[in-house]
């Protein structure tokens, strides 16, 4: 069996200065070359920060204390900016957020996605140029060879985000980062969206690590899926698995708390919500997380911080006392 192709062991990222101050703890992921990811969670559990200490990026005033990033087998040297450069954008690509945020309001479209092509590959500006007419044709966009001579803020913000999975497919990489890809798009493009880098996946075989608070999306589009709460890993399943019979309880609240139309059982209230919110980092409780947020919490999950064991982190659930 090949090894994955992004392999995440232990990740451990702290305030500098502060090792109490502990962001992620002990996160660990993996993904296979043509496999769909997907990371789920409330903001603020750790989900863009893990893609960011993956990338090199962490803000200033973060830092990776422990853990190992492989990719295609080799240690990912993520703390050397000069060695990540020449993986991000030619092995690894990352959609960003928030497109708009992604992209400079004073270069042309063309000329910010060739900047892509000339950080990695010796072309000149006319092959640059004709390589990115074709990437904008790949992504759906409309007239490219008009489109990038405009500026952003001349885009739609669907516009914008095809334009950034064009920059970030540019290299052809063999994973792509997506970071809450659809994030203020109305519907019918977030559809569009998924659908585009679900064919660019049958296209280009690339494995894609997917970002988001959409179950709906991770229904559509993901293989296997994992759950983070309060930067670390609570439950990782198949996608069919993790739907048909979540295991933990924060797992069950998220499922819960998706809105289903015309679905709803005979009684059932509109929506369900997880009492509580994340806690902040200096306010962790003991034990587990999730504890003053989970209806199931006995005393036990007041004492430790229950193990991943075979395939969830919940003290009820290890114990076989959770049962869908």
């Amino acid at each position: 069996m090949s090894a994955p192709l992004l392999s995440i062991a232990d990740l451990k990222v702290r305030i500098r200065g502060n090792p109490q101050a502990r962001l992620l703890r002990g996160v660990s992921l993996s993904i296979d070359r043509g496999e769909t990811l997907a990371v789920v969670g409330e903001s603020g559990c750790g989900k863009s920060l893990t893609s960011l200490a993956v990338m090199g990026l962490l803000p200033d005033g973060l830092e990776k204390s422990g853990g190992v990033i492989r990719f295609d087998g080799a240690d990912l040297p993520v703390t050397d900016n000069e060695a990540m450069r020449k993986v991000r954008g030619r092995r690894i690509g990352m959609v960003f957020q928030e497109p708009m945020a992604a992209l400079n309001p004073v270069f042309s479209i063309g000329d910010q996605v060739a900047e892509v092509i000339h950080e990695h590959e010796a072309v000149s500006h006319a092959a640059a140029m004709a390589r990115v007419v074709d990437l904008l044709t790949q992504v759906q966009l409309p007239e490219p060879a008009r489109i990038i001579h405009e500026y952003p803020h001349r885009l739609s913000g669907g516009q914008r985000q095809r334009v950034v999975i064009a920059m970030a497919l540019a290299c052809r990489p063999d994973l792509l980062i997506a970071d809450e890809p659809t994030t203020a798009l109305d519907v019918t493009v977030q559809a569009q969206i998924m659908r585009l880098l679900h064919d660019l996946q049958d296209d280009m075989g690339i494995a894609i690590l997917l970002i988001t608070h959409n179950l709906g999306l991770v229904a559509q589009m993901a293989d296997r899926v994992a759950v983070m709460y309060a930067g670390r890993k609570v439950e990782e399943a198949t996608t069919r698995m993790l739907f048909a019979a979540p295991q933990h309880p924060y797992t069950r609240g998220l499922l819960a708390a998706t809105p289903r139309p015309g679905r709803r059982r005979p009684g059932e209230p509109p929506l369900t919500e997880i009492p509580g919110v994340v806690p902040a980092i200096t306010e962790m409780p003991s034990g587990c997380r999730f504890r003053p947020r989970c209806m199931l919490a006995s005393d036990i999950c007041a004492l430790e911080d229950p193990p991943f064991v075979d395939g969830v982190a919940c003290h009820r659930a290890v114990s076989r006392e959770l049962v869908p």
